[in-house]
C-alpha cells in the first residue's frame, strides 16, 4: 500500500533534482585571430558588457585563440576584444544569451596589426537601428602628415552581412571623410582625425530620401 506514495516522491525528488541541475546564467565563446594570416591569438582580452545594467564579464583567449566566458546573467552583450600591439574590435550586433546555453560567435574577431597601419571600422544602421549590408563606404583622404599620402580616393568598401565595414590604411596623421550611400536612403558623411597606428570606430545612421512627388500630367 505504501509503494505509490513512495514512488511519487521519487519521481517527485527526480524532477526537483533536474530542475536544480539546470544553470540560472549561460556563456559565449568564439575565436580571435590575426587579420593579416588567421593565425590565433594567445591571450587577447575579452570583456562582454550587458546592454541593461552595463554589468562587465571578462575573460581571455587560449592558445588557440579560443575563448569562453560563463556566469552570464540571460540578456543581450556587447563583445569587445583586444590584444597587445593589436587594434581592438568590437562586435557591433548584440549577443543574446540565454540561462543553460552557449552562444558561438561563429566568425572570428580579426585584429589588426597597429605597427604599420591605421584602421577606420564601422557599421550602418537604418532609421529604425537595424543593421544595413550592402551600403558603399567611400573614404577620401583629406590631408596628411605624410607628404607621401596626397589628398584624393583612398577607398572603397561595402558593408558585410552585419552591416560592418573597414579600411587599413598607411600609419601617418592623416584626415579622411567617410561616406555611406544605400539605394533608397539619404548619403550620410562624416570626417575623422585619425592619429598615426590608430584604430578609429564610427556609426552612420541612414535615414530614407523623402519621396520624390510625380508632377501630374496637364
Amino acid at each position: 500500500m505504501k509503494k505509490p506514495f513512495f514512488s511519487f516522491w521519487m519521481a517527485w525528488l527526480a524532477l526537483a533534482g533536474a530542475a536544480g541541475a539546470q544553470s540560472p546564467t549561460g556563456s559565449v565563446s568564439g575565436r580571435v585571430v590575426a587579420r593579416e594570416n588567421g593565425r590565433p591569438l594567445a591571450e587577447a582580452k575579452v570583456t562582454l558588457t550587458r546592454s541593461v545594467t552595463k554589468e562587465a564579464y571578462r575573460g581571455e583567449t587560449n592558445d588557440k585563440g579560443e575563448f569562453q566566458v560563463g556566469g552570464l546573467p540571460p540578456g543581450n552583450y556587447v563583445v569587445e576584444v583586444d590584444a597587445e600591439g593589436r587594434a581592438g574590435a568590437r562586435l557591433n550586433v548584440l549577443q543574446t544569451v540565454e540561462a543553460g546555453k552557449t552562444t558561438v560567435i561563429k566568425r572570428p574577431f580579426e585584429l589588426e596589426s597597429e605597427r604599420a597601419y591605421s584602421v577606420i571600422r564601422g557599421a550602418v544602421f537604418n532609421e529604425r537601428g537595424l543593421t544595413m549590408p550592402n551600403v558603399t563606404i567611400t573614404a577620401e583622404r583629406m590631408s596628411s602628415a605624410d607628404a607621401s599620402l596626397k589628398p584624393g580616393k583612398a577607398g572603397t568598401t561595402v558593408t558585410n552581412s552585419a552591416g560592418e565595414f573597414a579600411f587599413r590604411f598607411p600609419g601617418a596623421d592623416a584626415v579622411y571623410r567617410v561616406t555611406a550611400q544605400a539605394k533608397g536612403y539619404l548619403p550620410q558623411t562624416k570626417e575623422l582625425d585619425v592619429q598615426k597606428r590608430e584604430a578609429r570606430n564610427m556609426a552612420f545612421q541612414l535615414e530614407p530620401a523623402p519621396l520624390r512627388r510625380e508632377r501630374a500630367n496637364e
